[in-house]
């Protein structure tokens, strides 16, 4: 049995033993050949994907260290929790910890005691960590939220440029570069900043037939909560609730008690620990909706979500389509609306004064085509008319009113 050989079969087993799963998924399956095999590779998962599992397990069978590129401390922090849940020996570098504590950390990292590093990366760029790394000897280097080095992307973070550089600085060793929203222009520019020549490209389908796609004109903020209500109340399972800003999220939380909706806030605003609970009591059905800022959802891995309801605009399509795929990752049926007025269009084109940012979004809204359709082909894929968005059951309607026959559409069922 060749090297490569004896590590898939390994790394079937740790799938097995460590994280509970009889195989790969087809995506996955790719990724974590790919590191094992020592290539690059672009991972483009949908949220609820499984891209965790393309770096974690490969860091139990390569020997080296794993280092994972994150953009929030407190998502690596649960990022850590979870994998020592797993029994991999993991840890974080964020700017929160005592001096003493990060060198600590690094010392294990160079002893080969660690298995996955964390660390944000306006950190992996100054010196003293860079040649940190060289010396613990980097096996695997994973770029986690990889939309974040394209200026085309709608989480641009300058230091994520750095990468490239720190990448050869480190040997160029294997890079996954993974995400679930990026476009066609914004995978090319992955693959340029981090200096990826000939890596391999594994695009899984953005297509969530399960989510029924649903966006709402409302008149105001009166119309917006009797909707919101309407989707809440009848105990249709956990919800998501995402609005603009901080102070919206605590008075749609008061709103939503007023009503007798159990909802919990959850903003960046918050002390770590106050988060924290809110993620628990939500994972754990002690409250069923949590109304929340686009702080709230990375790495928060709540199958059962059967509502995501935007009060308001996302930055881009892009991040809507990550927010909102937040939704039925059981497979089950799961509704995705968006309750907007024009006041909230105009609030954010003042932010956002990019128009290639938000003209996809725009168009998603005010479109009369097939919402999934238009989702789909803006992240390069091309499929039929759904029939189960809000646009599709309208012309159907329309279509059997005036007495012709419903046109052809794509099977929508839910998977278990």
């Amino acid at each position: 049995m060749t090297l490569v050989a004896s590590r898939v079969t390994r790394a079937r087993e740790v799938l097995r033993e460590r994280f509970g799963f009889h195989d790969f998924r087809p995506g996955q399956r790719r990724a974590v050949q790919a590191a094992l095999s020592g290539r690059s590779a672009l991972v483009v998962l949908p949220t609820g994907g499984g891209k965790s599992v393309c770096y974690q397990v490969p860091s139990l069978v390569l020997e080296g260290l794993t280092v994972v590129v994150s953009p929030l401390i407190s998502l690596m922090v649960d990022q850590v929790m979870a994998a020592r849940a797993r029994g991999i020996a993991a840890a974080s570098l964020t700017s929160a910890q005592p001096y003493a504590e990060r060198e600590t950390i690094l010392a294990e990292a160079q002893a080969g005691a660690l298995r996955l590093l964390y660390v944000a990366p306006e950190r992996l760029a100054t010196g003293g960590m860079i040649g940190a790394l060289r010396r613990a000897g980097v096996a695997l280097l994973a770029v986690d939220e990889a939309h974040c080095v394209s200026e085309w992307g709608h989480d641009f973070r300058p230091a994520y440029r750095q990468i490239g550089l720190v990448r050869r600085a480190l040997g160029s060793p294997p890079t996954l570069a993974l995400t679930a929203t990026a476009t066609p222009a914004v995978r090319e520019d992955i693959l340029a900043s981090l200096r990826l020549e000939g890596a391999e490209r594994i695009i899984g389908s953005f297509d969530r037939p399960n989510l029924r796609l649903i966006v709402t004109r409302v008149r105001d903020d009166e119309d917006r909560r009797h909707r919101l209500l309407a989707l809440l109340r009848p105990a249709r399972g956990a919800a998501l609730v995402y609005v603009p800003t901080r102070r919206s999220t605590e008075r749609w939380t008061r709103s939503l008690w007023r009503a007798g909706v159990a909802a919990a806030p959850y903003h960046a605003g918050l002390e770590h620990s106050v988060r924290r609970g809110v993620q628990d009591d939500f994972l754990k059905d002690r409250v069923e909706c949590v109304v929340a800022t686009c702080a709230f959802g990375m790495g928060i891995d709540k199958p059962d979500v059967r509502n995501v309801v935007h009060l308001g605009l996302s930055t881009s399509l892009e991040a809507y389509y990550q927010e909102a795929g937040r939704a039925g990752r059981d497979g089950r049926p799961a509704r995705c609306e968006v309750l907007w007025t024009m006041g909230d269009l105009r609030l954010q084109r003042l932010i956002i004064p990019e128009a290639r940012k938000l003209d996809p979004l725009v168009r998603y809204l005010t479109s009369f085509g097939c919402r999934r359709e238009m989702l789909l082909r803006h992240f390069g894929e091309h499929r039929g008319r759904c029939g189960h968005c809000d646009r599709c059951e309208r012309w159907d309607r329309l279509w059997r009113q005036l007495g012709g026959r419903t046109p052809a559409r794509r099977p929508v069922a839910a998977t278990g």
